[in-house]
């Protein structure tokens, strides 16, 4: 299963009023967050409904997101999908592995949750600068 998002740095990047950070923080899910799955074939389905947004902290680029796993049976095995992905600013691996993501319950309203940051130490190069989720991967069931 592949799974790639991409969007424009510039106008899309929120300034967020944190000061210099070392450690992961907090902040709202907003219409600025895009909506995204993950999503098994085989007829197994959609396995994670999440929520992310990259933002600019004293330059430098922060990951965030939420999400929800909506099935016992490819919880497991989508986990590894997170621990496994990248996050890729202008086409270079940043920063690996997406389970620091908050976790919701199936049915809670992830548009209204808080979702959980980390700070990369790449900045990016300019304002058409792109962010890239990478999720992908396969398991047996």
């Amino acid at each position: 299963m592949n799974h790639l998002k991409t969007f424009t740095i510039g106008m899309a990047f929120a300034m967020c009023g944190v000061a210099a950070l070392a450690e992961d923080f907090t902040t709202p899910v907003t219409s600025e967050f895009n909506v995204d799955d993950l999503t098994w074939t085989g007829g197994l389905g959609k396995a994670y409904d999440m929520r992310w947004d990259a933002i600019l902290v004293d330059g430098k680029v922060a990951v965030c997101g939420a999400g929800a796993f909506l099935d016992p049976t490819t919880r497991r095995a989508t986990v590894e999908l997170l621990r496994n992905a990248s996050v890729i600013l202008d086409g270079k691996v940043v920063m690996k592995n997406l389970t620091y993501f908050a976790t919701y319950k199936k049915g809670q309203d992830i548009d209204k949750a808080t979702a959980n940051c980390r700070l990369t130490a790449a900045a990016p190069k300019s304002n058409d600068s792109q962010v890239e989720l990478d999720i992908s991967g396969s398991a047996r069931f």
